[in-house]
């Protein structure tokens, strides 16, 4: 065996492991939340030493926040190989889509071994967010994630410099998620068969799109 090929094997065990630490975390994460769940509760389902993980991770957040970051880059690269031409529904659609395709579950109608509906590993994370280390990294990601989409509306609708209006429309996308967030427990609170948070999210993007006039307009004729 060359170096190279110990090398290489140390970095694919390396991986491995570290891959089992957030798969281990995030299905601990969803059994008994995050609060609910310890370091050492991680360590012991990925059976692996304290010590490893922090070779890995410095905080349980880190570890929290991986899947989180990674569909907010997969998302952000899916909106960006969208073709050019699409409404920003048009956009958003096909790319959670797309993430469909890679795997990713927020379209689908979860439930649990009771039947009971649950939302996705990330949208319950959010639903946490009163955890003051995990609010303050969910806020970073979601700049960071307006951020690139107001730079990409800015080349795709050929907004000029200095024109607020592709940021508007990143904060409603972003708006339209943690709507969807926070609207899927309530929505399962009084629907035994609610839908998808994918779904939740592209309604209230719609709503966006609507304008919230039209939305005030709708509850005065009740």
């Amino acid at each position: 065996m060359t170096q190279v090929d110990g090398g290489n094997r140390r970095e694919r065990k390396k991986a491995e492991t570290r891959n089992r630490i957030i798969e281990s975390a995030a299905i601990l994460f969803q059994r008994n939340g995050y609060q609910g769940t310890s370091i050492e509760d991680i360590t012991e389902a990925a059976d692996v030493a304290p010590r490893t993980f922090y070779s890995y991770f410095d905080a349980k957040a880190d570890v929290a926040m991986v899947q989180l970051d990674r569909w907010n880059d997969d998302l952000a690269m899916a909106m960006e190989a969208r073709p050019a031409g699409e409404t920003l529904d048009q956009m958003v659609a096909g790319a959670l889509a797309t993430l469909a395709e890679q795997g990713y579950v927020n379209s689908q109608r979860l439930r649990d071994d009771q039947g009971r509906p649950f939302p996705p590993l990330g949208v319950g994370l959010l639903m946490a967010e009163s955890e003051p280390e995990v609010a303050g990294r969910i806020y970073q990601s979601t700049v960071r994630f307006q951020d690139r989409m107001t730079a990409l509306f800015r080349v795709r609708f050929e907004y000029p410099p200095g024109s607020i209006e592709p940021r508007v429309l990143a904060a409603a996308m972003t708006a339209s998620w943690f709507v969807a967030v926070y609207g899927f427990g309530e929505v399962a609170a009084v629907n035994p068969d609610p839908p998808s948070t994918d779904d939740l999210g592209l309604q209230s993007l719609g709503m966006y799109a609507s304008g919230i006039g039209r939305l005030m307009e709708r509850q005065l004729l009740l």
